[in-house]
């Protein structure tokens, strides 16, 4: 048989009276499984839905005429960006022609070939369905 030192023993008691101490206190040493909704906080927001749907159905909406509605509305938005951006090329073409003939562009056009291109970009989305 073996004989425990004095140190293991105090080290021992010391631990249990800590976890005691915890105890009384409500604390607790187990880990806290995710699962369990702790005190204070408040419930988490329910998921957001992605599509429309259920809002237009509560509104008396057929969701196959909402669709509709906003295909319409996206083709239309993008036929006046396309023309918008024939309208800038244009202009951007009139003003090449006119400038004279040397290796830099103008501030001015360069803003413009910017401009252009950030309108080409929200149409290549629209036309992508986002």
């Amino acid at each position: 048989m073996t004989t425990v030192d004095s140190n293991s023993r105090t080290g021992r008691r010391e631990f249990l009276a800590r976890c005691n101490r915890f105890a009384l206190a409500g604390l607790s040493i187990v880990p806290v499984v995710a699962s369990q909704v702790r005190k204070g906080f408040p419930a988490p927001p329910a998921p957001a839905d992605a599509s429309g749907e259920d809002k237009d159905a509560r509104q008396g909406i057929d969701p196959q005429t909402a669709k509709r509605v906003m295909a319409a509305k996206n083709e239309k938005e993008f036929r006046e960006g396309v023309e918008k951006l024939f309208e800038m090329a244009t202009e951007l073409r009139d003003e090449l022609e006119q400038a004279p003939k040397m290796n830099v562009l103008s501030v001015r056009m360069y803003k413009k070939t910017d401009e252009i291109e950030k309108l080409a970009k929200q149409l290549k989305s629209k036309a992508k369905g986002g």
